[in-house]
C-alpha cells in the first residue's frame, strides 16, 4: 500500500529527534549513538512495511523483485512503498492517474521525467540504452527498472517532497523466501546516496559493508 502524505510533513513528536540532511555529518560526530538508534529503528519499521507489501502482493514473489521503502525523517509516520519492474511502474502510473491524467499521459510523463533525470549528471549520466535495457549491474536490466528511481519520481515530481528528507531502504526475498535488506544496485549507487537522506547510506554500509558502494 502506498500511504499519502500531505505536501508539508508534520514535525515528529516522539521518538529520536529527526536528523536534517544539512546537520547529519555534524550530528554523526557529536551523537553517533543517537544516529545508530534512529537507523536501527527506521530499518525495522521499513522491514515491517516491506513485509506487509510483499504479503499483500498478488503478482508473485521472486528473488529479483525489490520493494523500496521511503520514510520521512521529518515525520516517520509518513512513508511510501513501491516495487521494482513492471509492478512498480504500474503502481506509479496508477498514482499519477489519480491526479486526473490518462494512463497514456501518466506513463509518458513518468518515462520522460525519469529518462531526463537518469540521463543527467546528477542522475548517474546513463545513456538511453543503459536506462531502458542494460545498465551497470549484473542483474542485466536498465536503470529505470529499479524501484529507487520510481520512488524518486513519486517523492519529487508527484508529492513535491524534498527527497533529501527521506530515507530509502530496499528489500527483496531470497530464493528460500526470506525478506532481506537489498542495497541499491550498481545502477542506483550512481545517484541514490547523494539524493536521499544520508541515513540511507549509513544503513547500506551497516547492512552490506563497503560493497554497498562499489561501482
Amino acid at each position: 500500500m502506498v500511504q499519502r502524505v500531505s505536501r508539508r510533513c508534520r514535525p515528529a513528536t516522539r521518538g529520536t529527534a529527526p536528523l536534517s540532511a544539512n546537520h547529519e555529518q555534524e550530528d554523526s560526530v557529536s551523537n553517533p549513538m543517537a544516529i545508530s538508534r534512529q537507523a536501527g529503528s527506521l530499518l525495522e519499521q521499513a522491514r515491517g512495511l516491506a513485509l506487509a507489501k510483499f504479503n499483500a502482493d498478488q503478482s508473485g514473489k521472486n528473488k529479483d523483485k525489490v520493494c523500496a521503502v521511503a520514510i520521512s525523517v521529518v515525520d516517520s509516520s509518513a512513508h511510501f512503498e513501491l516495487f521494482s519492474g513492471a509492478p512498480g511502474y504500474g503502481e506509479l502510473t496508477g498514482i499519477v492517474m489519480g491526479g486526473g491524467a490518462s494512463k497514456q499521459s501518466a506513463s509518458q510523463l513518468i518515462t520522460h521525467k525519469l529518462t531526463q533525470f537518469l540521463g543527467s549528471e546528477e542522475g548517474g549520466g546513463f545513456s538511453n540504452e543503459q536506462i531502458t535495457r542494460h545498465g551497470y549491474d549484473a542483474h542485466g536490466r536498465g536503470a529505470m527498472n529499479c524501484a529507487e528511481p520510481k520512488m524518486y519520481y513519486l517523492l519529487k515530481e508527484h508529492e513535491a517532497q524534498t527527497v533529501r528528507n527521506w530515507v530509502v531502504i530496499p528489500f527483496n526475498y531470497t530464493a528460500d523466501q526470506q525478506l532481506v535488506y537489498n542495497a541499491p544496485c550498481k545502477n542506483c549507487r550512481r545517484w541514490v546516496y547523494r539524493h536521499f537522506h544520508p541515513l540511507s547510506g549509513l544503513i547500506a554500509r551497516a547492512q552490506k559493508g563497503p560493497e554497498a558502494f562499489e561501482a
